[in-house]
């Protein structure tokens, strides 16, 4: 691992210093006292610091106290197993410690990988992390810098702006004038189908079973977006979705994913499976049966599972699977989804964290294909586009090799006035064309219209 990505200054980020250099300091807070002020924190995390939410942890950060840069993405394995191993030599302190102190967060790696698996990535060890977690317990967690003499000395990170000022400096509110809106299209509609009736063809002649074919939006904005108003529209503390706002090489990656490709909290192991979707519409009392009803849809879904369950089946024992999917509603459309829970064979010496998982099972079936090969070839030769960020994972990894990791998906990046936004769609066998297409658009409007209002009428 080197010090720090070339081009990665934006993110502020220091390099990575000797962990002996620093000490981690966990502070038990009244669940009171972070709930006066989490929406200032969680605004200022989003705008200016890292955000990351899931199923098991709420992490609000400022500051940065070290960064590593993975050159070869989820590519190197040892490099991942570095990270474990740096931050479990930080030492961590619970002054004041609450009965439960062992279980204290102690120093956290937060980011976002790319989809390409080789890309670099850059995780950041933030200065300072207000935690909720699942079960209601909320802490701070600061790392510091010691002196010479391993005594802590006073910290010296950077103070950030707060949420308001953060918010106020990203420019004015949108107004409702989509003529102040560059919108470009890649591929077009008509050529998104068109790629999508290829693979299909490539899928009846037996050269892969399931391929996920994306559609890239750009948009030039009059005034750069501000990830926390985006965040208040796309999340706004719905617990479907899993809220992210964190620095990449390349800008910002802003969103709110329903979709946990893997977390590890000690032995235990989770992946939500996601593959199958129908828009929902007023009413909707019949959309869930008819996607849970869909043999397509079913037939989709359950190869995204099956290459799951293979994967985690040579790490885990007890494997749960649910015989059937459920039906999961989002806000625009429902999808099925299967939960998967087992408990790792191996001990953490034996590897296995959070950041190995992850490197398993990237990219899913649910944003690749099966074969994952043969899929990846054709995403390459039919998208015109790179994906970037959209498809990859964001989350955070701890020292004791815990994690959560969830697809960037339902997601914008962004660099300045410049915003990229991505939906993708599951092509099997039976795939239509034109119903695909419909399936993109209706991912594509939420975002859209989060980032401004009323731009999904430019589709």
């Amino acid at each position: 691992m080197s010090a720090i990505l070339p081009g990665a200054a934006a993110v502020d980020a220091p390099g990575l210093p000797d962990a002996a250099e620093l000490v981690a300091i966990s502070r038990s807070v009244d669940p009171s006292t972070w709930s006066a002020g989490a929406e200032g924190r969680l605004a200022e995390a989003a705008d200016r610091g890292a955000l990351v939410a899931g199923r098991e942890r709420l992490l609000a950060a400022t500051g940065a106290a070290a960064a590593f840069s993975l050159p070869e993405g989820l590519e190197d394995v040892h490099a991942l197993s570095a990270v474990r191993a740096w931050l479990a030599a930080v030492e961590h302190q619970t002054p004041h410690a609450a009965p439960d102190a062992e279980r204290a967060p102690g120093p956290i790696a937060l980011g976002a990988f790319a989809f390409d698996r080789g890309a670099p990535a850059l995780l950041v060890v933030p200065a300072v992390t207000w935690c909720r977690d699942v079960d209601g317990r909320t802490w701070v967690v600061e790392v510091r810098p010691r002196d010479a003499t391993g005594t802590r000395r006073a910290s010296r990170v950077r103070r950030l702006p707060d949420g308001a000022a953060a918010r106020a400096a990203a420019g004015a509110d949108p107004g409702t004038a989509l003529d102040a809106v560059r919108f470009r299209q890649v591929p077009s509609p008509d050529e998104y189908a068109e790629a999508v009736a290829i693979a299909v063809s490539d899928i009846r002649g037996g050269r892969l079973m399931k391929v996920v074919l994306a559609r890239t939006v750009e948009v030039r904005l009059p005034t750069p977006a501000v990830p926390s108003r985006l965040l208040a529209t796309l999340w706004g503390g719905d617990r479907v979705f899993s809220p992210f706002s964190v620095p990449t090489p390349a800008g910002r990656l802003v969103g709110a994913s329903p979709e946990l490709v893997v977390s590890r909290r000690g032995r235990r192991v989770t992946s939500h499976v996601f593959a199958g979707t129908v828009p929902l519409s007023e009413p909707d009392d019949d959309d869930a049966q008819r996607l849970f009803d869909s043999e397509k849809d079913r037939a989709e879904h359950r190869l995204a599972v099956d290459e799951i369950v293979h994967a985690l089946e040579r790490r885990c024992v007890g494997l749960t699977v649910p015989a059937e999917p459920t039906v999961v509603r989002l806000r625009s459309d429902a999808r099925l989804g299967t939960l998967i829970r087992g408990t790792l064979t191996t001990t953490l010496s034996d590897g296995d964290t959070a950041l190995e998982l992850l490197a398993l099972l990237h990219p899913t079936p649910a944003v690749g294909g099966v074969a994952r090969a043969a899929a990846l070839e054709r995403i390459s030769a039919l998208e015109p586009a790179p994906r970037g960020y959209w498809a990859g994972a964001v989350g955070w990894t701890d020292g004791a090799g815990d994690g959560e990791w969830v697809l960037g998906i339902r997601s914008v990046e962004l660099d300045g006035r410049r915003a990229l936004v991505r939906a993708g769609a599951g092509v099997v066998a039976e795939s239509d064309p034109r119903a695909e297409l419909a399936e993109t658009t209706v991912k594509l409007r939420p975002v859209l219209d989060a980032l401004w209002p009323g731009a999904s009428k430019l589709l």
